[in-house]
């Protein structure tokens, strides 16, 4: 079929209309307006060479590489990177030809191309190829070729379009070959899919109605025609050729992909296909092999590895040697986006260090983009290593990499975006809106051939633009409806050039800063080592700079206006200087740079402060020294002491004037700048230390409190010495090796000299020593222990020097006057840490440790105490307390009151009892005592004896202990096993002292209410130690010490035994909890009359003071409110056991009480409508428990009612109908439910009655006989069936019962012997249960049962009255026909509880 194809198209192309088509493209072409299309004239058109050829981009990182060739190739694929390629193209160069996109902008994405361009350049060049443009135009308007569809890039340019034709284009972008005909066209569809060999002597073509074209490029000859190489009916989407020889991969609107392999055997021409991926399994929407050799790389021939990217994962595969899955990630995305792949050859830095060139699979989907790069494993496996993960702002449609450090994305609104791969920074943003971008949906909806694709592919497909944004080398080109453009990546020449005729110099400047510090980002042409770059870019940075400022002098403001003057020179210098001294351009800086701003006051002024940070970072540390004189005057000048004194230390001393420095220095007390000169420049250690510690004495001797910078000098000498005798030097740096043990040796002997030189004969011994622990005791202590660390003491010769200095202490501080108790305290803190340390090495007289505990002890040094004792304490610590007696030591401690220093003696000698009293002696930490017991009790490194001990001063300090917290007390006692033993006795204790029992009492029923389940030792406290008798005990006190409280503690507290707790309230006369008690055991008339009685009191109370104050009557108002809810609540409970009688006891009583304070508050409304307002809810309440005539007639009889209007009665009367409509309406529609119900049951068992029996079987359910014609049988609606003298004849199914005939007792049996012979299968209570449903189930109607239920039950005929009214009386109302206006029924939302204990209320 493919020779058939093959010589139908070659007749086809020898047709006389369609072999001249070339010829007519060429005449239409030379016959276009030049003006029309904007095309410049033939003489001044320029290749496209110089627009577009660029040598080998790269990146920094990669020319500064130069990796060698490894010795085992299987470590990366190459060892080198490709060149850049060009498209070697007709185009213009000047402005004619090439269209600026900033000019092509809208206004905003003008300014944001703006701000990216000042930022980093103009990264991108933007090229149209005109005249490939044109010949297309012309092609679709003269020829009918179509709009364009798809292209090829490679030494040449292949364009398909809409009419099935192929337009190969030359480098020159003259026209070479018009492959194809309009004929094809309309046979084959349009071209979908191209692809370029690696010679670019084939190309392959795809149509939209799925056929293939082989065609030879040389001879512009159709090779082969295919038709049968992938699913049929598809349309071809894409084509890549691989490395292998022969062999591309195809990929088709079915979401499949097949390996098309090409051969020419014996001069004829043959292929053959077999499919890689069957679109069943996921719709493959792009693909993308990895191709070596267009990066320049050897070629693995033996490994052809594709990545192919489905709506919803990517997947790569090995090709050859063998079919091979090698990577799959998931892609979630929004099902309008499609998938996008590309290969780039990358410099990656491996972990151990080295670096190699690995290829890197970019993959992405609407907004994430991931890099994962390509090697071999260790076990000779391909492997895919993650890199990073790139999330942008925007919707990505297209992707392609300009080098391996630079991506071009392109998002849905035809925006192309450069980013930086490894920063993810956004370089450049191009907008292509006016493109025209051509889009390839038709053939991913495969209208061509019928739209036979899915939805997804389908929906995805809106936005494909594979064939219209192809990368190739450092440029992307860009294919449009009527225009071909090119993309590619400016030099950094270019970009900086691009800066400046912007008049953007100074962001030129910072960008050249940036290339030579290899901080810049998309540099390309710069292919040098580190050093010729560096050189390159210096010499470019420096013809800059010549420019900036020979243009920024010019444009200077006139002297006139000092502001303005000023602010451009602020703007204009720190700029130069940052460059200069940025790119090592010290000779430029120093040279014309300071020559231009030395000559104006203010330009120099703000060159010397620009210079400052340099010099403190070190980037400037050598300079002229007549430099460095104008920056120390100028900042002294300024005030700036503190900048100068920096610039000093950071500078050379051979760049700085030492008399000017020194001057400036002794002026103003820069004393780490006379240190750093001394040290650094004359080499000299010991002068400095001498003159300054000088200096320090006088300040200490004048009798002055010392300023702040004389604190700071002391500081700095403690520091000076300290970095000194450590091998440092000051105040940055090293000290030379060669000049270390000389400089310890000449620091420590001026330290320990005994006088100083030229000493005056008052002179003290050891001045500098005296002076400096004179200023801080400690810390010089600290100084000479640091010291002490170093390898020079640790020889007998250094401990000797040790012994010899703490001699010489001893000396200055013990026998001298001038040191207080805690100067003191340090130095044998120190002496005792260097003797516990040396084991022994150092000799001290133990009289001194003696004098030293009694200085810090003495009674009449009361001041600084908490000082003195922790100097006592460290030196303890340190190992003093093998020098003193303990017994000793612990009498002047207590003396003094050193109770931590006693803590530490005690716990040294194991004695941890009697650090509970330290603790309760102190009264700064009394509160740690409780910490400190249970820590001692809960921690198994102490004995039982020592919690033994424990719990003696636990119980002998226990008053104390309360005293202090009660409430951690209780705690211990209730959670401490060891402790919880001591409660009787603590209580027996406490009993002389009511109050504090009660406190301890009182913690711990609180503490068992809180803490249900405590944790720790204690354990649960469910066993708990307070016993009912306690409790009791509890309550009793608190009704004597706290009586308020005793009512709420009863109401929410458990485990008092009621009998007696009622009697010790009765003691007390507690009338609140008794009448609570009362209530809980039962004796509701008790509680009652109680409650009354309290009632009567307050409403009394309330009735006298309604003359004498508002706020007293309020007050007696609210407390009778209160005591009247309390009474209905009583009353309310009461009812449910009471008859008619006793209820009206309760009721009645309270209603009279509230009645009789009409008549006095008739003068008082407010009160008056208050008392009216608690009558009512007093009669709303007992409506359900006294009838409505009952209450009706007492209110009526009593006088605050009976004489006044109706106003006065009109709310109870209200309340009472509409109490009476209420329950008429509950009645009506219980009744109606009921009916319904009755009438629902007698349907179902009439349509059950009507219904037929059904028969499953003919053998009987119990004897499991076939029955006979003769026998009698009973068949139920449950589908049983048995002969009737095996289960009888009832109406219910014995086997559903469980019970059969010979099981059956009698009648006379059944009512005597009911509990004795049960149904089989149920237990008694279950028996009973159905029996007494049946009973109340077997009755007239649901209404008989609810009249019944109202008789009224507990009273004295009431157990008479049920026995001659049973449940079952003929369906006839039981008791009076009045029943419902009877005062004796309640009516109630639910039934009363059936008694189901015995059997003669049934």
């Amino acid at each position: 079929m493919a020779m058939e194809g093959e010589e139908h198209l070659s007749n086809d192309l020898q047709k006389p209309d369609d072999t001249d088509l070339v010829k007519q493209l060429d005449l239409q072409l030379e016959e276009l307006d030049d003006d029309e299309f904007q095309l410049p004239p033939v003489g001044e058109l320029p290749t496209l060479e110089s627009i577009l050829s660029e040598n080998d981009p790269g990146s920094v990182s990669d020319d500064d590489l130069a990796i060698p060739p490894p010795p085992q190739p299987k470590t990366s694929f190459s060892t080198e990177g490709g060149d850049t390629l060009s498209v070697h193209s007709r185009g213009s160069s000047d402005s004619r030809s090439r269209t600026s996109s900033t000019e092509r902008h809208s206004s905003g994405g003008r300014s944001r191309r703006d701000t990216l361009s000042k930022t980093h350049g103009s990264v991108l060049r933007h090229v149209v190829l005109k005249g490939v443009a044109a010949q297309l135009v012309s092609a679709h308007d003269r020829v009918g070729a179509g709009l364009p569809t798809t292209m090829a890039v490679g030494n040449i340019i292949c364009v398909g379009t809409s009419h099935g034709l192929v337009l190969v284009f030359e480098p020159t972008q003259a026209l070479k070959f018009c492959l194809g005909s309009t004929q094809l066209g309309e046979q084959y569809g349009s071209v979908s899919a191209l692809a370029l060999n690696q010679d670019c002597t084939r190309l392959l073509a795809g149509f939209a109605k799925g056929q293939i074209c082989l065609f030879d490029l040389t001879s512009s000859k159709l090779l082969q025609t295919i038709s049968d190489a992938h699913t049929p009916f598809t349309a071809v989407l894409h084509f890549k050729w691989t490395d292998y020889p022969g062999m591309a991969v195809i990929s088709d609107s079915g979401g499949s992909v097949f390996e098309l392999s090409i051969k020419r055997t014996m001069g004829l021409n043959s292929n053959e296909s077999r499919c890689i991926f069957s679109g069943s399994r996921g719709e493959v929407c792009t693909i993308e092999p990895l191709l070596m050799s267009q990066f320049r790389a050897t070629s693995l021939v033996e490994n052809v590895i594709l990545a192919m990217a489905t709506i919803s994962k990517v997947i790569v595969v090995s090709l050859r040697p063998q079919l091979k899955v090698l990577f799959s990630h998931p892609l979630k995305a929004s099902s309008s986006t499609l998938p996008l792949l590309a290969w780039q050859f990358v410099v990656i830095q491996m972990p151990d260090g080295t670096r190699v060139i690995d290829p890197v699979l970019a993959f992405g989907r609407e907004k994430n983009v991931y890099f994962y790069q390509l090697t071999h494993g260790s076990q000779e496996e391909l492997q895919f290593i993650p890199l990073q993960k790139m999330s942008l702002s925007f919707v990505v449609q297209g992707m392609a990499w300009l080098n391996s450090r630079t991506l071009a994305v392109m998002d849905t609104r035809e925006h192309l975006h450069v980013i930086d791969v490894k920063t993810q920074e956004e370089q450049e943003m191009v907008d292509l809106a006016h493109l025209g971008l051509v889009y390839a949906s038709p053939h991913f909806k495969a209208i061509a051939t019928g739209g036979n694709v899915s939805k997804a592919m389908a929906l995805a497909g809106e936005r494909a633009c594979y064939h219209s944004m192809v990368s190739f080398g450092s440029q992307v080109l860009l294919l449009g409806t009527k225009s071909f453009q090119v993309v590619t990546v400016r030099s950094w020449v270019d970009r900086l050039d691009y800066l400046v005729r912007g008049r953007h110099t100074r962001e030129a400047l910072q960008l050249a800063l940036d290339i030579y510090q290899d901080k810049a980002q998309a540099i390309v042409g710069l292919k040098h080592k580190k050093e010729k770059r560096q050189q390159l870019v210096q010499e470019k940075i420096c013809e800059l700079l010549s420019q900036y400022l020979d243009s920024a002098l010019d444009d200077l403001p006139d002297r006139s206006n000092l502001t303005l003057l000023t602010q451009s020179y602020t703007q204009l210098v720190p700029l130069c200087v940052q460059v200069a001294v940025g790119a090592n351009l010290k000779e430029v800086l120093f040279g014309r740079i300071w020559e231009t701003f030395s000559e104006d006051a203010i330009s120099k002024g703000i060159f010397l402060e620009a210079l400052e940070p340099y010099i403190l970072s070190d980037q400037l540390a050598d300079m002229s020294p007549s430099i460095s004189q104008c920056l120390l005057a100028h900042q002294e000048m300024c005030g700036r002491l503190q900048a100068a004194e920096a610039c000093i230390v950071h500078l050379n001393v051979t760049s700085v004037d030492l008399h000017q420095a020194m001057t400036l220095c002794w002026t103003h007390g820069l004393y780490d700048a006379i240190f750093y000169i001394y040290t650094h420049g004359m080499r000299d250690f010991v002068t400095p230390l001498e003159e300054l510690v000088t200096v320090l004495w006088n300040a200490m001797d004048s009798g002055n409190a010392l300023t702040d910078g004389q604190v700071m000098l002391g500081n700095k000498i403690l520091v000076y010495v300290s970095c000194c005798l450590a091998g440092r030097a000051y105040p940055h740096g090293n000290i030379d090796p060669q000049e270390l043990q000389q400089v310890k040796h000449e620091i420590f002997k001026c330290i320990t000299s005994l006088h100083s030189k030229n000493a005056k004969a008052t002179e003290s011994s050891y001045p500098f020593l005296r002076t400096l622990l004179r200023f801080d005791t400690r810390e010089f202590l600290n100084v000479l222990a640091l010291a002490y660390e170093e390898a020079e003491f640790t020889s007998e010769l250094g401990m000797q020097q040790r012994q010899r200095v703490v001699d010489i202490l001893l000396q200055v501080m013990v026998e001298g006057q001038e040191f207080g108790p805690a100067q003191l305290g340090s130095l044998f803190t120190f002496i005792a840490r260097q003797m516990s340390r040396q084991h022994g090495a150092i000799a001290i007289n133990r009289q001194l440790f003696d004098q030293v505990l009694c200085h810090l002890t003495a009674p009449d040094a009361e001041s600084h105490h908490e000082e003195r004792q922790t100097a006592l304490l460290e030196l303890l610590q340190e190992g003093g307390l093998v020098h003193y007696e303990a017994v000793h030591l612990l009498e002047k401690a207590r003396q003094a009151q050193f109770y931590r220093v006693c803590e530490y003696v005690y716990e040294e000698r194991g004695e941890h009892e009697k650090i509970v009293e330290c603790y309760l002696e102190d009264k700064l930490r009394r509160h740690q005592v409780f910490t400190y017991i249970r820590s001692v009790l809960s921690s198994p490194q102490f004995t039982d004896l020592h919690a033994h001990k424990i719990k003696q001063q636990f119980l002998k300090h226990i008053k104390t202990l309360l005293e202090i917290d009660s409430s951690r007390v209780a705690s211990l006692l209730l959670t401490m096993s060891q402790l919880t033993p001591l409660l009787s006795d603590i209580t027996q204790q406490l009993r002389e002292d009511p109050q504090l029992l009660y406190n301890a009492l009182h913690a711990l029923f609180t503490y068992k209410s809180t803490h249900a389940s405590p944790g720790g030792r204690g354990g649960d406290l469910s066993d708990s130690p307070l016993t009912p008798e306690l409790h009791e005990e509890y309550i009793d006190l608190m009704c004597r010490v706290n009586p308020t409280l005793v009512y709420p503690y009863l109401k929410g507290a458990e485990g008092y035994r009621l009998e007696q707790t009622l009697e010790i309230c009765k003691s007390h006369n507690q009338q609140e909890s008794t009448a609570f008690l009362l209530e809980r055991a039962g004796d509701i008339k008790g509680a009652f009359d109680i409650l009354l009685v309290i009632l009567k009191s307050k409403v009394g109370d309330l009735l006298s003071s309604v003359d004498d104050d508002a706020v007293n009557s309020t007050l007696s108002l609210g407390h009778v409110q209160a005591q009247v809810v309390k009474l209905v609540r009583v009353c309310q409970l009461g009812s449910s056991q009471l008859e008619e009688s006793g209820r009206r006891e309760l009721w009645f009583p309270l209603l009279d009480v509230l009645l009789s304070t009409q008549p006095p508050l008739t003068n008082h409304q407010h009160l008056a409508h208050e008392m009216r307002e608690m009558v009512g809810h007093v009669v709303n309440s007992m409506m359900t428990h006294i009838s409505l005539p009952a209450i009706l007639e007492r209110v009526m009889h009593d006088p605050g009612y009976c004489g006044g209007n109706f106003a006065q009665i009109k709310h109870l009367l209200k309340g009472m109908v509409e109490r009476y409509v209420y329950e008429e309406t509950l009645y009506a529609t219980v009744v109606r439910i009921i009916a319904g119900d009755q009438l629902k049951y007698l349907t179902l068992q009439h349509g059950q009655a009507c219904s037929p029996l059904v028969v499953y079987t003919t053998t009987c359910a119990i004897c499991h006989s076939v029955y006979h014609p003769s026998s009698k049988a009973v068949a139920h609606s449950c589908g049983h069936s048995y002969h009737a003298h095996c289960g009888g004849e009832s109406s219910s199914c014995v086997l559903c019962t469980g019970s059969s005939q010979e099981e059956q007792p009698t009648e006379e049996t059944e009512t005597n012997n009911t509990k004795t012979q049960p149904m089989v299968g149920l237990d008694e209570t279950q028996l009973e249960g159905i029996r007494r449903v049946r009973v109340l189930g077997s009755g007239g109607s649901r209404l008989q049962f609810l009249e019944e239920i109202s008789t009224p039950r507990g009273g004295p005929g009431a157990e008479a009255s049920a026995a001659s009214t049973p449940w079952r009386n003929s369906g006839s109302l039981s008791g009076s026909p009045e029943i419902w206006l009877s005062q004796n029924f309640a009516l109630k939302l639910a039934p009363p509880t059936i008694d189901f204990n015995g059997d003669d209320k049934w």
